[in-house]
């Protein structure tokens, strides 16, 4: 018993240490609404353009009413553009609230990763590749966000962007939903 009340004597003068840097003091205390207003002025700096263009109807079957797709023509890129930014950029021009929802950037992915992250629709990954018929090797960013709206449920959402850069092409798929959390 002797040691429990030296081990919290401990622990709270680590951590009034801790708290009481002079540099961190004036720091106002990180928001999340901060933290999505920095990243959505991040987006909007891209160096590419896209633009939207139709999806068929294979592609919309595919989908199953399970998730949205669309799909962007890469109009314009500077050299040497990344990965990260065309998929920054999709995001922005497709997803249904880029701005106000606590988004997290995910791992970016190479094919087979990709079709066993949205095993869920079988279908549309193969679809999606079908319709590019390149069959280049893409490689796909996903974002994904989490909120609790009750005490005991939860809204989460997920948004992949396949890009295929021989084809010039970005598909992006969003789907959401809520489950007990």
């Amino acid at each position: 018993m002797k040691r429990l009340p030296l081990l919290s004597l401990t622990l709270v003068a680590t951590l009034g240490v801790g708290c009481s840097n002079p540099s961190q003091e004036d720091a106002p205390a990180p928001t999340q609404q901060v933290q999505v207003k920095k990243r959505t002025q991040a987006l909007s700096t891209s160096r590419v353009t896209l633009e939207e263009v139709p999806v068929s109807a294979a592609v919309q079957a595919a989908a199953e009413g399970a998730a949205t797709v669309r799909a962007f023509r890469i109009a314009a890129s500077e050299e040497g553009v990344s990965l990260g930014e065309i998929v920054a950029a999709a995001h922005l021009a497709g997803a249904s609230d880029p701005a106000n929802l606590p988004w997290e950037l995910g791992p970016e992915r190479d094919p087979e990763e990709t079709r066993a992250a949205l095993k869920y629709l079988n279908t549309l990954v193969p679809t999606i590749e079908a319709e590019v018929g390149t069959g280049e090797v893409y490689s796909s960013g996903d974002e994904h966000w989490f909120q609790t709206t009750a005490q005991d449920f939860c809204n989460h959402g997920d948004f992949y962007s396949l890009v295929f850069k021989e084809a010039g092409l970005v598909f992006v798929i969003e789907a959401s939903g809520g489950a007990e959390c």
